[in-house]
């Protein structure tokens, strides 16, 4: 068993936008799917098996600072301290790279109870059944870029994905055949690593920074659609063509932090909606 007894939230941790394989079960608690593993979060606690122990301590980042993470970032911006003390529990996880990548290729102007509705398609059509007595259930793993390049893009059809099957096809294909190296990803400078990422059809700015960010934890990117951008110039009054530079002086590598705090906090309080 883990403890997650500091700056985690369950409900922060898994509804700010960055996973979709964590769902609520009946005694408030969540249950989760990852690396082919199952675990259930139920007050501040980890249930797994102990043999999964370090996969989900390194899954849930227990190594990063939190504390110190918040400090520094309202000491750059007193402005985000209503935001930090909003999603203070959101811990930003190290989730599999080709799990993400294909995760928010279906992400991309989609809303989260269908991309969550697409991915458990993917996974209990294509994936391999996980053994699992606590928590019990039927769970099923991420298929693999293999398993996914083998089949036609007709089979894709079952997932009602829409136009997405192409670049779930192109991603399956391009790692497969290791014109995309998931391996040598981490080991790239972050410019590269968006570069090596954007090979990939459908993977733009946005969708590469959100792969870096929750898989590789590149804290220094800062994911931006059109809301987030609308939410910072109205936040902090400066233009669109500014953002960038902003963001790069006054979170430096913890931007990544500062996206999710400011993220959470704007979409609950239905900022920059107007």
């Amino acid at each position: 068993m883990i403890y997650l007894t500091q700056n985690f939230n369950d409900i922060h941790t898994f509804e700010c936008g960055q996973c979709f394989r964590w769902n609520p079960c009946g005694d408030g608690g969540y249950i989760g799917v990852a690396g082919g593993r199952v675990c259930r979060v139920f007050d501040g606690k980890v249930y797994c098996p102990d043999s999964d122990n370090g996969f989900w301590e390194s899954y849930f980042a227990l190594d990063e600072d939190y504390d110190s993470i918040k400090s520094e970032l309202e000491k750059r911006d007193p402005e985000l301290k209503k935001c930090i003390e909003y999603g203070g529990g959101i811990r930003i996880l190290h989730q599999d790279l080709w799990e993400t990548i294909i995760s928010f290729i279906i992400s991309a102007n989609n809303n989260i109870p269908r991309i969550k509705k697409i991915i458990e398609t993917l996974c209990r059509t294509f994936g391999d059944r996980i053994e699992s007595e606590e928590p019990a259930g039927e769970f099923y793993s991420f298929p693999t870029a293999d398993k996914i390049s083998a089949l036609d893009i007709s089979d894709l059809g079952c997932l009602r994905a829409g136009y997405r099957d192409k670049y779930i096809a192109d991603a399956a294909a391009k790692v497969s055949s290791g014109e995309v190296s998931l391996g040598a990803i981490p080991e790239m400078s972050t410019p590269d690593a968006k570069r090596e990422l954007m090979k990939i059809k459908g993977v733009g700015g946005k969708v590469a920074d959100c792969i870096l960010l929750f898989s590789c934890g590149r804290y220094e990117t800062f994911p931006k659609d059109v809301w987030i951008k609308r939410v910072v110039t109205e936040l902090y009054g400066i233009s669109e063509a500014q953002i960038d530079g902003f963001i790069n002086d006054k979170y430096g590598n913890l931007a990544g932090f500062a996206q999710q705090y400011l993220y959470f906090w704007a979409r609950d309080n239905k900022i920059g909606t107007k």
